[in-house]
Order: C-alpha cells, then sequence, then structure tokens
C-alpha cells in the first residue's frame, strides 16, 4: 500500500468519521474510496463495517464520558437491531453484485433527495421529552437493523430519525444513542461479511484511524460543527458515487491519475 493511499485512506475517513458521528450518510465516501481504489462493491460493502465500528465505539465511548449515553436505553434499541443486522448482512453478502448495485444506487439517490430537499428533518430535534422504549420501537429497530445490515449507508439517518422525530429525544443525546447501537450491532453484520471473506483488512483498518480521529472530533465537539459544510460536502459524494456505480464516470480512473 503507497503513501498516497495512506494518507487518501486516512483522510477521507476523518471527513466520514466527523459526518457520521454528527449525522450519517458518510458510508457513501467509504465504499466510492474502496472501489475507487479497485475493491469489487461487495468487498467495499463488507469493508465498511471496520470503520463504522472504530468509529463507533469511539464515538460512544466519548458520549459517555460526557454523561450523554443512556445505557439502559442503548441496550434496548441496540438488542433488536444487532438481530435484524445478521439477517440483512447474509442478503447483502449472498445477492448477486449487480443488483446490489442497483439497490445501493436507490438508496442514494433517496438519500441526496433528503439531503436537499429536507435536511432539517434530520439535523433539528423536535424538543420533545424522551420517553420509554416500547415493543413496537423494538420492532422497528429489528427493521432497521435489517437495512443496516445489508447496505450501512444512511443509517445514521434512520436511527435519528427515529430517536429524535418519534421518541423526542434532542439531537445530542439521539447522537449519543446511535452511536451506541451502531457499536452494539456492527459486529454481528461484519462477522457475517468476514465468513463470506469480503473483507479487505488492510484498507479498512488503516481507513479506520481516520475514522477514530473523526469520531473524537465530532463526538467532543459537536455542538460547533457546521452541518451545512457537511450537507454540501456529502451531496457531492453521493452524486459521484451514484455516477460512479452507473459508470457514468469513473472514480478509479481519476484516482490513479492522480495517485
Amino acid at each position: 500500500m503507497s503513501v498516497s493511499i495512506v494518507i487518501l485512506l486516512i483522510c477521507s475517513g476523518i471527513f466520514v468519521g466527523v459526518v457520521n458521528t454528527f449525522a450519517g450518510a458518510a458510508a457513501a465516501v467509504s465504499i466510492s474510496v474502496y472501489t475507487a481504489l479497485g475493491l469489487p462493491i461487495e468487498i467495499a460493502n463488507g469493508t465498511n463495517r471496520l470503520p463504522v465500528l472504530f468509529q463507533a465505539s469511539a464515538a460512544a465511548v466519548n458520549f459517555r464520558k460526557q454523561h450523554l449515553l443512556d445505557y439502559s436505553v442503548g441496550l434496548k434499541l441496540g438488542i433488536p437491531t444487532a438481530l435484524g443486522a445478521l439477517a440483512g448482512a447474509e442478503f447483502a453478502a449472498s445477492v448477486d453484485p449487480s443488483i446490489f448495485v442497483i439497490l445501493l444506487a436507490t438508496i442514494l439517490i433517496l438519500l441526496l433527495t433528503l439531503l436537499i430537499f429536507s435536511p432539517n428533518r434530520i439535523f433539528k430535534g423536535n424538543g420533545k421529552p424522551a420517553r420509554e422504549v416500547r415493543k413496537l420501537d423494538c420492532l422497528w429497530f429489528f427493521l432497521v437493523g435489517l437495512y443496516g445490515g445489508a447496505f450501512q449507508i444512511g443509517m445514521g439517518y434512520v436511527i435519528l430519525g427515529l430517536t429524535i422525530m418519534g421518541m423526542g429525544y434532542d439531537v445530542i443525546t439521539a447522537n449519543a444513542l446511535k452511536s451506541f447501537i451502531v457499536m452494539l450491532y456492527i459486529p454481528f453484520s461484519l462477522a457475517v461479511f468476514m465468513y463470506h471473506g469480503q473483507i479487505a483488512y488492510g484498507y479498512g483498518l488503516v481507513h479506520s484511524i481516520g475514522n477514530v480521529i473523526g469520531a473524537y472530533v465530532a463526538s467532543r465537539y459537536a455542538t460547533r460543527i457546521n452541518t451545512q459544510f457537511l450537507r454540501w460536502m456529502l451531496i457531492v459524494f453521493i452524486v459521484l458515487t451514484v455516477l460512479d456505480l452507473f459508470k457514468i464516470i469513473s472514480i478509479k480512473n481519476a484516482l490513479d491519475n492522480i495517485l
């Protein structure tokens, strides 16, 4: 692995760690970087679980130090999410790559629409007091786990949507819960992709370094993050990823010329 690739993985990882800790969908950046470096889409998808695990763990620990994390609620929501992630990951690891590309591109386009036309639905809370976890919440998070185990991209938005708009948490507390829930379920989906041999450990571990740095910065200075900047950076990366998936452009060729 060349020095330029290491720098690319770490720098992109820092951005991914910041965005995923504060909101979500930055897994699209990781996927585009991995595929640009030559990984098949299914291996890029599996490898993405490694940095997410380290990133979420770093953020959850830091949120806990600031007394913003409720372990009890996190466990009640994280366990059904982990069970769903097992089934979702098995689907993603087994489905035909061409079908997976279509599904992934569809999800990215939906996320792009949300980012452009309704960003405040996620970035701002509703100010309602938090309530107890209900059985219906556990069912929703099991379904969320199915999605996260298969795709991961946009999980931050889904979890924040349920905890902020559905359960009434403020955005900072919801982010703490999100990090803890992701930390709980990611090992289950990671194990499935490891079993299927769909992890590029070198790329994933180096990318994780940047993810941990970004997660620490975001969880430490969450109230100072410029969400509009993150929003537009994500929009750019998602557009490029969709164009690359449909082979309209080639991020790999562009990177080859640079590196």
